[in-house]
């Protein structure tokens, strides 16, 4: 999400994009409110017994799979997948497939219980290949905006909760699963392994969506106005729209530059991108920001934290 909305803060007004990257970034804002939903509520389970991890991307062997939060207990695990969709959804149980209602207009969507389904025989995989002893895994899909309604076969109900009902549903399951399946040790083990092979989606965010750099709105961009872009004066950056002063507002373009254009950038391409002409000048700011780096005075490379 970081890198969508970094975008459209550099994308210029006028692109044709734009239109289509704002929609993705409410998308996955709203992925975002619905998953801080859940947040609250996984915070009442019992600490102890509970292992929560969130995003968790992995790889069965033969591709990755992405997990909104797994739950581990000595007894069972549960992988939930958050929604937050607004409207009438329903789930068509012939089509595989999930239509949602707004305002007498009908939208189609892949069935987030097949999503799931998928997922826990990926993760059932994935501990196989990893030599874990079996544990039961159960999912939910978990609808966040309690005005959303959900219709589909009654058989659903198992499966698709509203947020608020996941306490009871967790309820259901711990007396379901009252057989200690794995011993805390084992449990640590799996946490710590999965931890380690978790791994983070990559996008190329201009690639995506066909964007050139010279797309981009370029400069140092004030911190108080948010306007761009700031020019060099006094050892500090000034904005010539507010007149605010900032001695480290370069840094935000840098980490920009780093997020959209490539994971690297030389002394040469940071001065062209914030529109400072002196080379040492920029070294400095960039020395100061100790990032990674290799090699010596022209020829050095920072890269991405």
């Amino acid at each position: 999400m970081k890198s969508t909305e970094v975008l459209i803060n550099r994308l210029k007004e006028t692109h044709k994009l734009r239109p289509n990257v704002m929609e993705d970034l409410r998308k996955l804002l709203a992925g975002f409110r619905g998953e801080k939903e859940m947040k609250y509520y996984l915070q009442f389970l019992p600490e102890k017994d509970c292992l929560i991890i969130h995003n968790l991307r992995l790889y069965d062997g033969k591709s990755y799979f992405q997990i909104d939060y797994l739950i581990l207990t000595q007894r069972f695990c549960l992988i939930v997948e958050c929604k937050n969709y607004y409207g009438e959804v329903y789930f068509d149980a012939k089509f595989n497939q999930m239509i949602r209602k707004v305002d007498e207009k009908e939208e189609g969507f892949s069935d987030p219980i097949s999503q799931a389904k998928r997922h826990q025989r990926q993760l059932q995989t994935y501990f196989m290949l990893h030599n874990f002893p079996p544990i039961p895994i159960e999912f939910l899909v978990i609808f966040s905006n309690p005005s959303t309604v959900i219709k589909g076969n009654p058989a659903i109900k198992d499966k698709v909760i509203h947020s608020h009902s996941f306490l009871e549903k967790w309820e259901k399951l711990s007396i379901k699963y009252k057989v200690i399946a794995i011993d805390r040790k084992i449990l640590r083990k799996i946490s710590k392994n999965l931890l380690k092979n978790n791994t983070p989606e990559t996008v190329n965010i201009l690639k995506k969506y066909g964007i050139q750099p010279n797309d981009l709105i370029t400069g140092v961009q004030c911190p108080a106005c948010e306007k761009f872009a700031m020019i060099r004066k006094k050892r500090k950056w000034c904005c010539p729209h507010c007149e605010t002063y900032d001695g480290v507002a370069h840094e935000k373009a840098v980490m920009d530059y780093l997020l959209l254009i490539k994971s690297t950038i030389t002394n040469k391409e940071f001065r062209e991108f914030v529109h400072l002409s002196s080379r040492g000048i920029a070294s400095k700011m960039l020395v100061k920001m100790n990032l990674p780096s290799k090699g010596d005075n022209k020829g050095r490379v920072y890269y991405k934290p």
